[in-house]
């Protein structure tokens, strides 16, 4: 396919507020969508996961003008999610954005939210299952997705996704060890809702995908109370490998519009299992 050499900015940022919709929800992050406009034309744009510093150093070294990032989360990743750590990004990169001309923007829980190239959904599909349904809420929209798979245990399903992220996941055997009719729910990153196990019971669905799930992390003592009380199985797949096949697909998005779009990876936290 032939790419156009360039798209208005405004044009841009217009049709990714026209699909996403982000005024249906709220958001964790002081800013929801564009977080830096340093250029009219947009030539390529470049999408992550996170706004980490070495995607940016990634981007500075190609030497090139007049691009985006679009990223999922708009602050650095955190390398623990204990608390007390810096999320912010230098201001020196900030400056380098602006004299290279590179606009940056984020959707988090827009891209959360359900939809074709949602965090949940995204996952779902490189996995080789279907999503058939959102299942919670949260900031006032639906998040996670709900599937149909072929596969009839959880072992099979964790080394479907370890196929899938390319690295080992973390099992924590709570309840059976059968998938119910193959069906099994995805909330990506970290999700620290305890009251989405009573969800999962209701939808009697026994196993859950998700990122963070490694007790270490304090948020999580609560989450394997929960799911121990209601007996469902946990997967842990790290906060980045749930997550970056929503900014991957979003490379086929920008395609859409003739813009040339390449994914930046990073590398996942192993600890967060």
């Amino acid at each position: 396919m032939l790419y156009q050499n360039a798209v208005s900015a405004a044009f841009l940022y217009d049709r990714l507020e026209e699909f996403f919709k982000p005024e249906r929800c709220t958001e964790i992050f002081p800013k929801k969508g564009l977080q830096e406009h340093n250029t009219e034309v947009i030539k390529k744009v470049y999408t992550a996961c996170f706004a980490s510093l070495s995607v940016f150093d990634n981007i500075f070294a190609r030497d090139e003008k007049n691009v985006m990032l679009f990223t999922h989360h708009p602050l650095p990743a955190m390398p623990s999610l204990q608390a007390g750590y810096d999320r912010s990004i230098p201001k020196e990169y900030f400056d380098e954005l602006k004299k290279r001309e590179i606009s940056f923007f984020s959707y988090h829980i827009p891209l959360d939210c359900a939809g074709p190239y949602s965090t949940g959904v995204s996952l779902s599909r490189a996995m080789g299952c279907e999503p058939y349904d959102s299942w919670y809420p949260q900031n006032g929209v639906n998040i996670g997705a709900l599937n149909m798979s072929c596969y009839k245990n959880v072992y099979e399903l964790k080394k479907c996704l370890e196929n899938t992220v390319g690295h080992r996941c973390a099992l924590y055997l709570y309840g059976d060890e059968e998938l119910r009719n193959g069906r099994f729910a995805i909330m990506t990153g970290a999700a620290k809702s305890t009251d989405a196990y009573q969800w999962l019971t209701d939808l009697d669905i026994n196993t859950f995908v998700l990122g963070v799930t490694s007790p270490t992390v304090d948020y999580t003592i609560k989450i394997h109370e929960a799911a121990k009380a209601k007996r469902i199985n946990l997967i842990g797949g790290t906060h980045y490998s749930t997550e970056k096949f929503a900014p991957m697909a979003m490379c086929r998005w920008f395609r859409h519009l003739g813009l040339d779009a390449e994914f930046i990876p990073e590398p996942p936290v192993m600890s967060e299992i």
